[in-house]
């Protein structure tokens, strides 16, 4: 089920809900008779033709059943260099190829890409965490340059355009690293002083 059809369903049951609650507190206060309101509604002398309402109701029924079993197509971006057919990857496979390649790119922490497919190549979208300790437009141009490079040469797609932007600047992976070293360290030498001092009691102990 997909977004809209959820949204449908959840004002349906919101609306069961209320008219329930509505029901139980009638039954109390007697504010109306559920017979004089379908009166109301259904009486031909209102302007709402009955005729056009269940035509309305059937359209909008229709609607929701179709995009219930739509099913978007896979996106695909036209491989340029292919001359003697119709080759196509998916959009899918290219952002995972231009991860795994520019993941390798010493400073740079995350990255995320998007694809968007146009009809002469593609638009390469990435956001990026970086070391920051790096020369960060240095190091943006390499990952653009790698990104571009995977595509074209690799996968033979033109691309149209290549944006990177930074969203964060976090430690780099060697500080981390040595970080993490020195903490074991330490618990380890905790452990170290804790059984010498466990033996030295004993020792008293005896």
């Amino acid at each position: 089920m997909n977004i809209f059809n959820k949204v449908i369903v959840l004002l349906i049951l919101i609306c069961i809900i209320c008219v329930s609650l509505i029901s139980i507190v009638n039954v109390f206060m007697e504010y109306f008779k559920w017979s004089d309101l379908a009166l109301k509604v259904f009486n031909p002398e209102n302007e709402v033709n009955a005729f056009i309402a269940a035509l309305a109701l059937l359209a909008v029924s229709i609607f929701i059943m179709l995009l219930e079993f739509y099913r978007r197509g896979t996106r695909v971006a036209n491989i340029s260099s292919s001359k003697t057919g119709n080759a196509m990857v998916t959009l899918e496979t290219v952002a995972m190829q231009i991860k795994n390649a520019v993941i390798k790119i010493d400073g740079l922490e995350e990255i995320k890409v998007k694809i968007v497919p146009k009809a002469t190549g593609i638009i390469i979208n990435m956001n990026a965490k970086l070391n920051e300790d790096l020369e960060i437009p240095e190091k943006m141009q390499e990952i653009i340059n790698e990104a571009a490079g995977i595509v074209s040469d690799k996968l033979g797609i033109k691309v149209i355009k290549t944006n990177l932007t930074v969203i964060g600047l976090v430690a780099g992976r060697k500080e981390k690293e040595v970080r993490k070293k020195g903490e074991e360290e330490e618990a380890v030498e905790a452990v170290r002083e804790e059984a010498e001092d466990v033996s030295e009691i004993e020792d008293d102990d005896r």
